[in-house]
């Protein structure tokens, strides 16, 4: 049985294809490596000429990995092997003789795009659900272990480096800007892109790609970063140093990385922030069932009322190539105060009118923008509302399905975390205490401040307004409070959730939060 990985040689080009079974997903498996091993080998062996890596799945090149590994730790014996047989797998897509091509579509996260840098070059599609993102240290608290650390800096300098590793998240156009990716397709597929590369590759010679000299920059601030993410930043800049040192060999920067890695990957913080991974998880289905992702033929932007909101996505989502300017055909989302005939429709900053949805962006200018959606039906998942769902997940944004009623819940716990907050100085409490604030939120903070009462406060605010909302109904699930409470106010993962770290102590909130986690 095919785990994930199929290859096929066509004119001397060999196309390996990563399908993972089951999953809507790539997820790269120590059972999908030694595919991807074999088949290497195989087209190699049979004369191929280059190399073509590709996802079949729909808006994703490759996920999942770091956390496997991570999540078998316990068992440090075999999950050491899975990493070997992982690494192993890298090493050799790094050292074929060929040249070898990345073509991306969807998004390219963690060992996805540490998979990527052990090719010659690189493709991604110039489209909105086209995103490089490294979660490791920001979501998960541990060190990244197939050569992100390493290869970054080499790539990109220091300070570029540095940024994708603590989680900088960027489209296509900013990865070609910096020299992530070497060239950008247009249009429905990489393919043609692709084509062009191979036949300048073939007059050429078919050469493999020279390593460029690691560009020097100065290091991002770490004293900027929320309290709990500086220690293991502090271990990651050491690692990305390296390649800037004398007598650098890269497999001693890469064997330098896997040990950081088992350092990280044991510690509490990691394991709670890991576990957050499946309250992300749990919001989702809860929101819209298990729809695979579907990228839709037009999404379109109605402005019959040019309202202040209205336009401030029409901004974000032409910045984010979002496909689809007009409404042509049935299927389309339209974002609208009103019902626009063939579409699916979606009312900005409001609860009034006759959209099949509204919806509200508390923040459109933060990295990933929260966007609260309200169905206009009570239907539980509301599997009608996932293409609009999906396409704003894919295009960046950070969805949240409520049921609110006479105000968005994110108003609601806005509010309260800026009573909590008042007048004293908090801006530097929150920081300390792991909290990453957007910022036009901390612009509304005073600076300063260090006491952790300060943070506990705001926190036991934010929780007692969620558990208001799910006694309310308006929030249907506890995965939805803390994925409001990480999306809307940077609540820190290393924490485990918003209503887990409340639910530890022992006051009557502390009690209430236990019991609607089901404790």
């Amino acid at each position: 049985m095919i785990a994930g990985c199929t290859g096929s040689l066509r004119g001397g080009i060999l196309y390996l294809t990563l399908d993972t079974r089951g999953s809507s997903v790539n997820v790269f498996t120590p059972a999908v490596a030694l595919e991807l091993e074999r088949e290497l080998q195989a087209g190699l062996d049979a004369g191929a000429r280059a190399v073509v890596l590709r996802s079949a799945k729909p808006g994703s090149f490759v996920n999942g990995v770091g956390l496997l590994l991570a999540a078998s730790s316990h068992a440090e014996g075999a999950a050491m092997e899975r990493a070997r047989t992982l690494q192993r797998c890298y090493e050799r897509l790094a050292a074929a003789p060929v040249p070898t091509i990345a073509a991306i579509e969807g998004n390219c996260y963690g060992c996805g795009l540490e998979l990527a840098l052990t090719c010659d070059y690189r493709i991604a599609r110039d489209s909105y659900d086209t995103h490089f993102y490294m979660p490791e240290l920001r979501d998960y608290a541990f060190i990244p272990l197939f050569g992100g650390t390493q290869r970054l800096p080499l790539l990109l300098g220091l300070r570029n480096g540095m940024q994708m590793l603590l989680g900088e998240r960027i489209g296509a156009r900013r990865a070609m800007r910096i020299g992530l990716v070497d060239r950008l397709a247009a249009g429905e597929s990489v393919q043609g892109t692709v084509g062009a590369l191979l036949s300048r590759l073939r007059e050429a010679g078919w050469p493999k790609r020279s390593p460029g000299a690691a560009r020097k920059s100065p290091p991002p601030d770490l004293d900027a970063l929320p309290g709990p993410e500086r220690r293991l930043a502090r271990e990651c800049l050491r690692l990305a140093r390296l390649p800037f040192t004398p007598r650098y060999r890269l497999e001693n920067g890469l064997r330098e990385e896997l040990s950081g890695f088992w350092r990280s990957v044991g510690t509490k913080e990691s394991e709670r922030a890991m576990s957050f991974f499946f309250v992300r998880q749990a919001a989702k289905a809860h929101a819209i069932g298990s729809a695979a992702y579907q990228r839709p033929k037009h999404v379109a932007l109605s402005v019959e009322r040019r309202t202040p909101a209205l336009r401030k996505l029409a901004r974000i989502l032409d910045q984010r190539r979002l496909p689809g300017i007009e409404i042509k055909h049935r299927g389309s989302i339209a974002f609208s105060t009103a019902k626009v005939p063939g579409a699916f429709t979606c009312a900005i900053g409001t609860l009034d009118g006759d959209a099949d949805c509204a919806a509200l962006l508390p923040f459109p200018e933060a990295e990933i923008p929260l966007i609260e959606i309200v169905p206009a039906v009570d239907e539980a998942p509301w599997r009608r509302g996932a293409p609009l769902f999906q396409v704003l997940e894919q295009a960046g944004f950070s969805p949240v399905v409520t049921r609110a009623r006479e105000r968005f819940v994110s108003e609601r716990l806005l509010e309260a975390f800026l009573d909590a907050a008042g007048e004293r100085p908090a801006r530097g409490a929150l920081l300390e205490f792991g909290y990453r604030l957007p910022p036009p939120l901390a612009r509304r903070l005073r600076g300063g401040g260090r006491s952790g009462a300060v943070a506990e406060r705001v926190s036991l605010a934010i929780a007692a307004e969620c558990i208001a909302a799910l006694r309310r109904r308006e929030l249907t699930h506890p995965s939805q409070a803390d994925l409001l409470a990480a999306v809307l106010f940077g609540f820190p993962s290393v924490r485990g959730g918003l209503l887990r770290h409340v639910g530890s102590g022992t006051s009557r909130l502390a009690r209430d939060a236990a019991r609607v986690l089901g404790r």
